[in-house]
């Protein structure tokens, strides 16, 4: 056993946080070197997070099968509600000790913004490899905090929310189409089972080339503490209901400890729709953008812990056709 082996062994979730770190690296010293159009840009940039985790989807389409897919969305659908109070409990808290404008200089936008997304590439390379076929099924009802649709709620806006019935469907189609070819033909599920591990480092890179580590230091203590908040008490939150409600090891909940990287834009969305979260809209989106990097270094460390701690998913299960 090589050197590199031994290390590569040690480090958590090695197959998804050695590739994003160098990509982030990289992009942070060289930010225009992927793109140079052609094959390189398509592949290694961050505009490739959005059709490989498509990919994703119907890779996860094709090993489900008709009569497992109601338990998938009946596990998106605790783990989204444990990711709603995961972000409501301390929100509520903070504004009625604090106000809406919060503390340590992180207002209940940033707060809620944070606690209420999480990135979706990353939970589905991690339950990917750590998973099982259920876990990644769940993204069909999981997507729809890939919105500000949950802060909006949480802070107490009544209206319009920047998601619409045609872009959930856009979200699953993908997966809805694998679930259909691969329940209709066996030889579709055997061809493309191997195709989600293959994606999971291409994910990785495309998540890093997106991450600037200089926004780590520029973003100030706010955005560190916020990000470090969103793996520590979401974290927690969400363990404690896959753990305890759906009976499960806690590394699918532990996945969801991270914020989506387009989380970065949404304070400026959630401002039109709230007004008065307006002065906190410029903060807000500096201090995500830490977040979002604190958290998709730590969140893949909290769910390597997990599935040391408790296990993963028991994939022999799901290909006999009974469900973990």
């Amino acid at each position: 056993m090589t050197i590199i082996t031994k290390l590569w062994k040690k480090i958590p979730a090695a197959i998804m946080i050695v590739p994003m770190f160098l990509s982030a690296i990289i992009n942070s010293i060289f930010p225009d070197i992927v793109q140079i159009g052609g094959i390189t840009t398509a592949i290694f940039s961050k505009s490739a997070a959005v059709p490989l985790t498509g990919a994703v989807l119907f890779f996860v389409g094709t090993q489900l099968k008709w009569t497992e897919a109601p338990k998938a969305m009946l596990r998106g659908g605790v783990l989204l509600a444990a990711k709603f109070m995961a972000g409501f409990i301390p929100g509520f808290i903070i504004i009625k000790m604090f106000g809406v404008q919060g503390v340590l200089g992180v207002s209940v936008l940033a707060l809620f913004n944070c606690l209420l997304t999480s990135n979706g590439a990353i939970y589905l390379a991690l339950t990917g490899e750590n998973g099982d076929e259920l876990d990644l099924g769940a993204y069909s009802v999981l997507c729809l905090k890939d919105s500000p649709l949950l802060t909006i709620l949480a802070i107490g806006a009544s209206g319009a929310a920047a998601v619409s019935p045609k872009a959930i469907l856009a979200t699953i189609l993908p997966m809805l189409v694998g679930l259909v070819l691969g329940s209709l033909f066996e030889g579709v599920r055997k061809y493309f089972k191997p195709g989600l591990h293959v994606c999971i480092p291409l994910i990785a890179i495309a998540i890093g080339a997106s991450l600037d580590l200089k926004k780590l230091f520029t973003a100030g203590l706010g955005g560190i503490v916020l990000g470090i908040v969103v793996v520590a008490i979401g974290g927690l939150i969400l363990i404690c209901a896959d753990k305890f409600i759906l009976r499960r090891p806690g590394y699918a909940g532990a996945a969801l400890a991270t914020v989506s990287g387009s989380a970065v834009a949404y304070p400026a969305i959630v401002a039109t729709a709230v007004p008065s979260m307006q002065p906190f809209v410029a903060s807000a989106s500096i201090q995500t953008a830490a977040a979002v990097i604190v958290t998709a270094i730590l969140g893949p460390i909290l769910t390597s812990w997990a599935v040391k701690k408790w296990g993963g998913g028991d994939k022999k299960e799901i290909e006999n056709g009974q469900p973990a």
